[in-house]
Formats: C-alpha cells, sequence, structure tokens
C-alpha cells in the first residue's frame, strides 16, 4: 500500500488545490487511504495566519505565526504517516519560504535560508514536493476574481515567489510539473511522479507497497 508525505506547491494560481483534491480521489478510488490536508491550518493558529494579512501584522511576525501553524500541524501529519496513510498537503513548509521569503527582502539577509534554519529541527521532511509551475502572469489572471485578494500580491511579487520557487526546486525532493495544462493532466502526472516516487522509496527501504 502507499503511505507517505506528498506536498503541492506553487505561486497563487497554479492550480494547487484542485490538482491535489483530484489526486487524493484518484488514490482513494484506487483503494489508498489518503489524508488530504492544507496550510495555513483550518484552526485557530491558521485563523491567525489569516488575519495578519488583513491587519498587516508585518512580515517578520507574519513569517513566525506561518511557523506556529506548522509547529502545530506536524503532529497531525506524523499522526497519519504513523497509521500507514498517503498524506496529501496543499502548501506546507516550501510555500513559507517561497511567500515569506519574499516578503522578508531586505529585512534579514538570506531570507529563504533564513526560514529553513528555524524549521529544520522539527519539521517532517517530504518524500516528494510537486510544483505546479506557471507563469506569473497566468498565475495572476487565474486569481483575479477571488473575493479576497491579498494587497501585495501582484505581477511583481509573484516574479519574487516564482523565482525563490525555481531555487527551492533544484532539491531532487522536487518534481516540477508544467501547471498551465488542463488540471486533469496535471493531476494524472501528479499521481505518477507519487507512485514512482514512494514506490521506489518502499523498495529501498523495504516496506511493503
Amino acid at each position: 500500500m502507499l503511505s507517505g508525505f506528498v506536498t503541492f506547491e506553487g505561486i497563487d494560481g497554479a492550480g494547487k488545490t484542485t490538482v491535489s483534491r483530484l489526486v487524493a480521489e484518484s488514490f482513494r478510488a484506487a483503494g489508498v487511504p489518503v489524508f488530504l490536508t492544507t496550510e495555513p491550518t483550518a484552526t485557530w493558529l491558521g485563523d491567525a495566519v489569516r488575519r495578519a494579512y488583513d491587519d498587516d501584522v508585518g512580515p517578520i511576525a507574519e513569517s513566525f505565526l506561518f511557523l506556529a501553524d506548522r509547529a502545530a500541524h506536524v503532529d497531525e501529519i506524523r499522526a497519519h504517516l504513523e497509521k500507514g496513510e498517503l498524506v496529501l498537503c496543499d502548501r506546507y513548509a516550501d510555500s513559507t519560504y517561497a511567500y515569506q521569503g519574499a516578503r522578508l527582502e531586505g529585512v534579514v539577509s538570506d531570507p529563504v535560508r533564513f526560514l529553513q534554519r528555524a524549521s529544520e529541527a522539527w519539521i517532517v521532511p517530504p518524500d516528494l514536493t510537486l510544483l505546479l509551475r506557471v507563469p506569473a502572469e497566468l498565475g495572476l489572471k487565474r486569481i483575479q476574481t477571488r473575493p479576497n485578494l491579498i494587497r501585495f500580491e501582484d505581477l511583481a511579487f509573484l516574479k519574487k515567489v516564482a523565482a525563490n520557487y525555481d531555487r527551492l526546486a533544484r532539491s531532487r525532493r522536487f518534481v516540477v510539473l508544467d501547471g498551465a495544462r488542463d488540471a486533469k493532466a496535471v493531476a494524472a502526472d501528479a499521481v505518477a511522479a507519487i507512485e514512482k516516487r514512494i514506490r521506489r522509496r518502499q523498495a529501498v527501504t523495504g516496506t511493503s507497497t
């Protein structure tokens, strides 16, 4: 049985939420136990993250609210992994590195590495991270009709975020998918990438499939 931790990343408008749901549906239909989760979480900590945008608490406080929300979330992720489930997460640590990394430019030196160092002692590392890559122009176009656009999500900002994701995607943990395509096509590629990565890991560790 497939089990492991997979995260979905990309700029706003990349299709992460739609694709992660389609992937979860596909695996469930195949009899795989799936736990689909998201960040910010649906907890008071997640609410604090969302309120931070509205209240403009500043990039430092905002960043640490994301880290606090994740610190609580990892306990839930670990619990489902211990049950042998396939855990899929719509946004995770790399989202913080990419987005808050852009927000912290000029505030701290090397913001991405600063946020990674703050997380590395306690974070649950994904087995696979799927980066849905889309041009910043397309991402912005896709989110224009959202009722609650965050005020700093403009083209220049999304380009900075996209550049941070490209930097992060140099890691072997990542598989990059073309998010500009139809969501079902992206989801099909995501399912194939997950099966390949998880089965390869299970073969190496000797765990059952």
